[in-house]
C-alpha cells in the first residue's frame, strides 16, 4: 500500500531572499584551503542559469514527435550579477583577462576564478529588540560550519543547503556607463555574467558546480594532499 500525504508547510523553505557572492583565485585542492572574498556588493537578482543540455531520440513514423529516449549532455551554466561597478577594483575582477585594461599584442591565456553564493540570511542575526547585525561564518579542519563561533541552527543550515558553488569560471567584462541623472538614476549597477569552464580537480558529478555544502558531497575545503 501507497500513502499520499501533504507536506508540513512550516518544514518547506520557502524563500532564502537575496545573495552575496564570494569568489577567490581558481581553487585547486592540493593547494591548499578555499580562502574568498566577498564580490562587492549587489542590488537585484543574481540568476545562475543551468543551460542543461539533453538530446532526444524518436520514432516519428511510428510515435509521431513524442520522446522515446533522452540522453544527458550536461551543462553550460551561466552566472548574472548585478554589481556596483563604481569601485575601481573591481575592474580588473570581472574581466576575462584579469586586467582592467585591454589591448595586446598577442592572445593569452583568461583569469579563472571560484565563485560561491549564499543567502546574506546565513551571515544575519537579530537581537531581542529586532536590530540586526552581521556575523562570521567559516567551516573548521572537521567540515563543520559555525555561525560567529556557534553550530548552525536548523534555519541557517537551511540556507547553506541551497548555496552555490561555481568552481572554475571566467568574468565576461561588463559594459560601464558614466551615468546622468540624480538620485536612482545615477547608481553605476552593471550586471557581470561568467562562463563556466570544467574543472578537471572536482569529484565526478561536481566538475562544474555544487550546490549545497560541499563537505556533504567530499569535497574538502580545507584542501587535501592526494594519496
Amino acid at each position: 500500500m501507497s500513502n499520499l500525504t501533504l507536506k508540513d508547510v512550516s518544514t518547506i523553505l520557502a524563500t532564502y531572499g537575496r545573495g552575496v557572492v564570494f569568489y577567490a583565485d581558481k581553487w585547486v585542492p592540493t593547494a591548499g584551503p578555499l580562502i574568498m572574498t566577498q564580490l562587492g556588493v549587489t542590488e537585484g537578482d543574481i540568476v545562475e542559469t543551468p543551460n542543461a543540455a539533453t538530446a532526444i531520440m524518436t520514432y516519428p513514423e511510428l510515435t509521431g514527435p513524442a520522446a522515446q529516449d533522452i540522453d544527458y549532455l550536461g551543462e553550460n551554466p551561466v552566472v548574472e550579477i548585478p554589481l556596483y561597478l563604481a569601485d575601481p577594483a573591481l575592474l580588473a575582477v570581472v574581466s576575462p583577462s584579469g586586467s582592467a585594461h585591454a589591448g595586446r599584442s598577442r592572445r593569452g591565456p583568461v583569469k579563472q576564478w571560484t565563485l560561491a553564493i549564499f543567502p546574506e540570511a546565513l551571515f544575519l542575526t537579530a537581537d531581542a529588540e529586532g536590530i540586526v547585525t552581521d556575523k562570521t561564518v567559516a567551516f573548521d579542519v572537521a567540515g563543520a560550519w559555525t555561525f560567529n563561533g556557534i553550530a548552525l541552527t536548523v534555519d541557517q543550515q537551511r540556507y547553506l543547503d541551497v548555496s552555490f558553488w561555481l568552481w572554475r569560471c571566467v568574468f565576461n567584462r561588463p559594459p560601464r556607463r558614466f551615468r546622468g541623472g540624480a538620485g536612482e538614476e545615477k547608481k553605476n549597477i552593471e550586471t557581470v555574467s561568467t562562463q563556466t569552464m570544467h574543472h578537471p580537480d572536482m569529484p565526478e558529478g561536481h566538475h562544474l558546480f555544487t550546490t549545497g555544502d560541499p563537505f556533504d558531497s567530499d569535497i574538502d575545503l580545507n584542501g587535501f594532499t592526494p594519496s
